[in-house]
């Protein structure tokens, strides 16, 4: 009988260290992402590393605890590029914005971050958040150019102005977007 196919993943991913995402059995967030440094029957061994790329120590754990194993995958792609860049991810370039004193302070904030490359995790009515570029601004709406954790262009809506309730810029997640979403756009 041929070697499991588990074993060939992890062999691959130890011998050119690919990045592969490993679940566990019973465990909601129990999901990592690295590459394999060493395995036996027992045991796996892997180089673990955060959302945004940076190395985050090893893991030891038991064969019979994997659930499943992603690899050759999207995910896998985009956190190599976050592994290779993640020093980029650190530099946290100087943007300014001016504040005014108005009751629409929205709008000028806004107003700041249109049709620029800075992306804008826009708090919508105290709750939920959208992460994009503002391509538009009127008097009571906007667009947004949306863009997903993983840097996928997810398209464009439209908010009523009124409805942001906060606004974040240049976040380690917003430039983690923004990288990604460019490595995406570059390797179309």
């Amino acid at each position: 009988m041929s070697e499991s196919i588990l074993f060939e993943i992890l062999k691959k991913s130890k011998e050119n260290k690919e990045i592969i995402g490993i679940w566990k059995y019973n465990e909601d967030d129990g999901f990592w992402a690295g590459y394999v440094k060493d395995y036996n029957e027992e045991l796996v061994t892997i180089q673990h590393y955060t959302k945004y790329g940076k190395s985050d120590g090893i893991i030891i754990e038991r064969i019979e605890n994997i659930k499943s194993v992603d690899f050759d995958d999207d995910y896998a792609k985009a956190m190599q590029c976050l592994i290779d860049y993640s020093s980029e991810l650190d530099k946290d370039e100087k943007f300014e914005l001016e504040l005014n004193n108005d009751e629409e302070w929205q709008t000028g904030i806004l107003k700041q971050l249109e049709g620029t490359d800075r992306i804008a995790r826009l708090e919508i009515n105290g709750s939920d958040y959208f992460s994009g570029f503002i391509t538009k601004l009127s008097e009571s709406d906007l667009i947004l150019h949306c863009v997903g954790k993983m840097g996928e262009d997810e398209g464009t809506v439209i908010y009523r102005i009124e409805d942001v309730t906060a606004v974040r810029v240049n976040d380690i997640e917003n430039r983690k977007r923004v990288m990604l979403f460019k490595w995406r756009k570059a390797s179309l």
